[in-house]
């Protein structure tokens, strides 16, 4: 229940904060996912004490439910709105995938640490790990885009033109 409930708070919270002009998308949903790795390498820690479970599903599910928000409008910020349909699709693909695959290799990961005495230690520190990492990674987005050229830059090539004559139909603009 505690997910859930900060999972809500952290949707509104962090969608807040990424709508204001002066907040860098990008670096808030590097921050929120780096925040929930941490957050699930640290779960084990938690003993068997349900206070810190709390502490913990609430900081997962409030940092969690931040970059699900993020997710839709970091990708239109990173790819722009009209390819936007295109890499969301890629995007759930690669989930899709990792979904398909992470379970299997939870319960195989389980059957293999079944004789530890914490048994679901290493699951939480390779998959917190795994976040953590993907979030780093992300840091080099802004390295990776191509240069936008600057307000004083001039653009070579452009087809826009400019007309008096109203080109409405299709005869018209063909003339031209």
């Amino acid at each position: 229940m505690s997910i859930g409930l900060s999972n809500i708070f952290g949707r509104f919270i962090v969608g807040y904060l990424g709508d204001r002009k002066s907040m860098n998308r990008l670096f808030l949903f590097i921050i929120t996912l780096i925040i929930s790795g941490v957050a699930t390498i640290v779960a084990p820690l938690c003993g068997s004490s349900v206070f810190p479970h709390i502490g913990y599903a609430s900081v997962f599910g409030f940092f969690s439910g931040g970059y699900v928000t993020l997710t839709a409008i970091v990708l239109a910020d990173i790819v722009g709105i009209n390819k936007l349909s295109d890499a969301f699709g890629v995007l759930l693909l690669f989930v899709g995938i990792a979904t398909a695959i992470g379970t299997p290799i939870v319960g195989g990961m389980r059957d293999a640490f079944a004789h530890f005495s914490r048994p679901f230690l290493w699951p939480y520190l390779i998959f917190g790990s795994c976040t953590v990492v993907s979030g780093i990674l992300l840091f080099a987005i802004p390295f990776l885009q191509p240069k936008k050229p600057s307000d004083d830059q001039t653009e070579i090539g452009c087809d826009v033109f400019y007309s008096e004559k109203d080109l409405s139909s299709q005869e018209q603009q063909q003339k031209v």
